[in-house]
């Protein structure tokens, strides 16, 4: 036996050698490794087993080998670094839950339904009748932030402006009579889309569901653009839809794809709040160029001319 075998406590399992630091227990019984090996399971779920439920639960997974040894993928989902991943064997009919060659294996069968969600609202939903594709407002909320990143870019030119001024006046010596020193501005604005996860809700002895979140695409901080989210945004989108179109191998190939409609409610709600973003940003340029008359670097004329241009007058 190892130096940290307890061959004094045979595993009620099998008999084997159970560890004697930090050994997996099963109703208060520490289990060999081999054992604790075996367990794939939803979290804590084997903490309420009985012996009696674990070895049925070990001989399902013995059983399960045969179709281990059968997987072969022609599919995965990656869900980012620490996310998990899905693999499929579209051709048998087999699907894991995990990327390791000793995780069960799953048919078909045993998957109901699933749903992918953006920010917790449905943007897949498959079920053994359909495909069902359901349409966002994320590139209106989008297209919504565009007069924020214009405020922005204009902060930023200014700011650049500014510092080829001060850099001119240190180069000939001049004193600064105001402080123009600002701070660089920053581009801290979320996205309309934090993440995205995916459900599957199976028929199976020991599994019901299983879920993973992964990461949605960002602003660029520095150089913000609503077209580069977007085609992010988009890609991103498609490949969750190669993924359901994936998973509707496994509940029914011949299952149609069904685009659900837009929703006018919530577009009117991005209008209205697209609308109130622009009063917003309109009332914040003319107090920065204010600012900018107070420090000497527009004249009157140019403040009242921009004023003139940001109220559309």
């Amino acid at each position: 036996m190892g130096l940290f075998s307890n061959d004094k406590k045979p595993c009620p399992i099998c008999g084997g050698a159970t560890p004697r630091l930090l050994p997996t227990k099963i109703e208060g019984t520490p289990i060999c490794k081999d054992c604790a090996g075996k367990i794939d399971l939803p979290n804590g779920a084997q903490n309420g087993m009985s012996l009696d439920d674990f070895r049925q639960y070990i001989a399902f997974y013995d059983q399960n080998q045969e179709l281990r040894d059968a997987f072969s993928e022609t599919y995965r989902y990656d869900f980012g670094f620490f996310g998990g991943n899905l693999l499929l064997d579209s051709t048998q009919g087999l699907f894991r839950l995990k990327n390791s060659s000793t995780s069960l294996v799953f048919e078909a069968a045993n998957l109901k339904s699933f749903r992918i969600l953006e920010d917790g609202a449905t943007l897949f939903e498959g079920s053994r009748e359909a495909l069902k594709c359901f349409k966002t407002d994320t590139e209106d909320r989008a297209r919504a932030m565009e007069p924020r990143i214009t405020r922005y870019m204009m902060e930023l030119r200014e700011h650049e402006m500014l510092e080829r001024i001060d850099r001119l006046r240190d180069r000939n010596g001049e004193e600064d009579d105001h402080d123009s020193h600002f701070d660089a501005p920053t581009f801290d604005e979320q996205a309309p889309v934090q993440n995205f996860s995916v459900e599957l809700t199976l028929e199976h002895p020991y599994w019901e569901e299983c879920s993973w979140k992964t990461g949605a695409p960002s602003f660029d901080r520095e150089c913000p653009s609503v077209e580069g989210y977007l085609c992010d945004y988009r890609n991103k989108v498609e490949d969750l839809h190669i993924l359901a179109v994936n998973l509707m191998q496994l509940l029914n190939p011949g299952a149609p794809e069904i685009k659900v409609g837009d929703n006018t409610a919530t577009q009117a709600a991005a209008q209205t709040t697209a609308q109130t973003a622009a009063v917003t940003d309109t009332a914040a340029e003319i107090k920065k160029h204010k600012e900018l008359l107070d420090a000497g670097i527009l004249t009157e004329e140019e403040f009242t001319a921009k004023k003139k241009q940001l109220l559309g007058i």
